[in-house]
């Protein structure tokens, strides 16, 4: 398991400068200061002059109301505001609603080095942004070996030995209406809650699936956008293993298997795969089936129960 403890200020401009649609404006020395916590700070009560329980690990946000409050200042005072804000340690600010930073701001930011950032965007959305964000970066997280796809709003991880056909069982499922969401390596991350999101382990191969003796195929440009999604919660886990190294063949579904990811047990299947048998039209009936079951409806206990009622002595 590997969890990235923090984001450098550098890193965070480079990956949201586009979604959060930020300039850098001073500070530009500070991109090494690093970001260790996901949650962001409104610096309203620093400003104001009180600095118990001051977020010194958070990205801090300066919207509309911040804004006013120093604008309220008389001009001593609103300088001695920012000089004993600037003082305390932060990673980066960020105006929000394209808010144009106080001189003195420019000026002190530049000097110690503090890195600040302008967005054009609304305070809420800035905040949304960049937690979505945080969370994803700074959350446990693990890669593994297989192929992620959403079957019906169902969330499977494909696994198996290699050559085993994982990416012509998922090829064959995007074909069928179903969506890709990783090929090869897929990156698991616990954002919080009871969820693990599953994503491309490299924004690069995101739309992207490798075909043996066809190579990289692109399959947004082949069946549509609708044919990706960036990332999805893991629901299912489906493990594809030659028939004959299956020891036990389950029949009747009612033994449940669980696969442990990241602390969390998740629903396994292991499904053995033949010449000629159709694996991505079972795959995909499996996914369908267990969503049956979360609905209560489980076909195997239904006849099982149905049996035993009917032996029973009345």
């Amino acid at each position: 398991m590997t969890k990235t403890k923090a984001v450098t200020v550098a890193r965070f401009f480079r990956d949201m400068e586009k979604n959060l649609k930020i300039q850098w404006v001073s500070g530009r020395n500070g991109g090494d200061r690093e970001i260790t916590e996901g949650s962001i700070q409104r610096p309203g009560l620093a400003l104001a002059g009180f600095f118990d329980y001051f977020a010194d690990k958070r990205v801090h946000i300066i919207g509309m109301a911040e804004y006013a409050y120093l604008n309220s200042l008389s001009e001593p005072d609103r300088a001695n505001a920012i000089s004993k804000y600037l003082e305390e340690y932060m990673p980066c600010i960020v105006f929000a609603r394209g808010l144009s930073p106080d001189p003195l701001f420019i000026e002190l930011s530049n000097d110690i080095g503090l890195p600040v950032f302008v967005s054009s965007m609304i305070t809420y959305h800035v905040i949304n942004g960049i937690v979505i964000y945080l969370e994803r970066e700074l959350s446990p997280s693990i890669t593994v070996v297989g192929n992620l796809v959403e079957v019906q709003g169902t969330g499977v991880l494909i696994r198996g030995a290699s050559g085993v056909g994982k990416s012509e069982c998922a090829l064959a499922m995007i074909r069928r209406g179903c969506a890709l969401i990783a090929d090869d390596v897929v990156k698991i991350s616990h954002p919080g809650g009871s969820s693990l999101m599953g994503c491309s382990a490299m924004e690069e191969m995101f739309g992207f699936i490798e075909i043996r003796g066809l190579g990289l195929i692109n399959v947004i440009q082949l069946f549509g956008v609708s044919a990706f999604r960036q990332r999805k919660e893991i629901d299912l886990v489906i493990t594809l293993k030659p028939w004959d190294q299956v020891q036990k063949i389950e029949r009747t579904g009612l033994e449940t298997e669980n696969y442990r990811l990241l602390g969390f047990d998740i629903p396994h299947i292991t499904l053995p795969v033949a010449p000629g048998r159709e694996t991505a039209n079972l795959v995909e009936i499996a996914a369908q089936e267990f969503r049956m079951r979360s609905l209560g409806l489980h076909a195997g206990k239904v006849l099982n129960e149905a049996i035993i009622k009917r032996i029973t002595p009345h």
